[in-house]
């Protein structure tokens, strides 16, 4: 132990003893935490919506106004033709059009529903989607506002764990896993690659030291700055963003540790396969990319093919992504992240074992 600690503490003076690396490993993960809690969001703002009105009546009118009540779109000035409605489409003027036809009053006031075109731009697929469903369901209110005996089934939503659906409230602690993701595994891919970069490799083939000693203090010094890069990212996330927070604390802190540790083994196993700094970097990144698209982050898991979806279970961030909001706002308990913690640890194990293994075979052969 007492080995382990000395190389524990020379890992830790190595990373930290530059004042621009200080700067790097603590200022960008919060600067980044900062700005896409914000920008990275699901919700659809300031819509542009332009409104071709062959009816020119007063109910059409009423139902322009709810478009125009609406925080979510922008209404644009009345659009002249169908000719002017493609040309705004086509140059992005607007993203979605409605098309109110001349049977509109009629249709109102027969009890029957009004035939209302709507046009989406679909080069944005989601945003189309989303405009898409948020347009039925002003024209379906306003109707039944016109003719509410027509309607026998009323629909009241509410929203669970989220009541005022505030995207910031997942969108910030998943985004603190992928930034402590990215962090953890960059800085043990580089640990082993940059001393055969700068040509100390065999000093530490050289070291009395065991192959697991070395792997063991490098990788406890970047769970170390990963701990505290956390509990920097949870302030903000809870005093910042204001993110309630339901499941105990000790149960979220063993949840990233778990977390961590699975970040580690992967960096260190990509560092000890990579020959050099840009085959570490490479990889890390080559890693990341696809970590992310299969995280459940940009598109739920539920959504991709079960293949996909089997292969999601050794990827550490889908269970940082799904889990840590989930201690937010669920609150949750351990028998229900039991599996979570189940498949992070299978991923650290195996790794670092890995890890190890090529590690000690490297030292031994040169």
């Amino acid at each position: 132990m007492g080995r382990l600690f000395i190389l524990l503490k020379k890992e830790l003076i190595q990373l930290i003893k530059n004042p621009k690396m200080r700067i790097t490993l603590f200022v960008p993960p919060i600067m980044q935490l900062l700005i896409l809690g914000y920008a990275a969001t699901l919700e659809l703002k300031k819509v542009n919506l332009g409104i071709l009105d062959f009816s020119r009546s007063a109910e059409s009118r009423e139902l322009i106004a709810e478009f125009s009540g609406s925080p979510i779109f922008n209404v644009h000035p009345p659009l002249e033709n169908q000719n002017d409605l493609a040309q705004q489409i086509n140059e992005r003027g607007i993203q979605v059009a409605i098309v109110i036809p001349n049977s509109f009053i009629r249709d109102i006031y027969n009890k029957t529903r009004p035939d209302i075109q709507i046009i989406v731009d679909g080069r944005s697929a989601n945003s189309a989607g989303l405009a898409n469903a948020y347009i039925q369901n002003i024209i379906s209110d306003y109707a039944m506002s016109k003719s509410p005996n027509d309607y026998r089934l009323q629909i009241t939503s509410r929203a669970w764990y989220n009541p005022n659906y505030q995207a910031r409230f997942f969108m910030a602690p998943a985004v603190l896993a992928m930034i402590a993701l990215i962090d953890v595994m960059l800085i043990n891919a580089l640990s082993i690659s940059k001393e055969r970069e700068e040509g100390t490799f065999d000093q530490l083939r050289l070291t009395p030291v065991s192959s697991l000693e070395l792997l063991a203090a490098k990788g406890f010094s970047s769970i170390m700055i990963g701990v505290c890069q956390l509990s920097v990212g949870l302030l903000v996330i809870r005093f910042w963003f204001l993110v309630p927070m339901r499941s105990s604390f000790l149960l979220l802190a063993l949840l990233l540790i778990s977390f961590l540790f699975a970040a580690m083994g992967l960096g260190l196993l990509i560092s000890v396969l990579s020959r050099n700094l840009q085959q570490a970097i490479l990889a890390t990144f080559g890693v990341i990319l696809p970590f992310s698209m299969l995280s459940g982050l940009p598109t739920p898991v539920e959504s991709m093919p079960k293949v996909l979806q089997m292969i999601t279970i050794v990827n550490p961030l889908r269970h940082g992504v799904s889990g840590i909001p989930q201690c937010f706002l669920e609150g949750l308990t351990f028998y229900d992240l039991r599996f979570s913690f189940i498949f992070l640890w299978s991923i650290a194990a195996v790794s670092f074992i890995m890890a190890w293994f090529y590690f000690r075979r490297q030292r031994q052969c040169g």
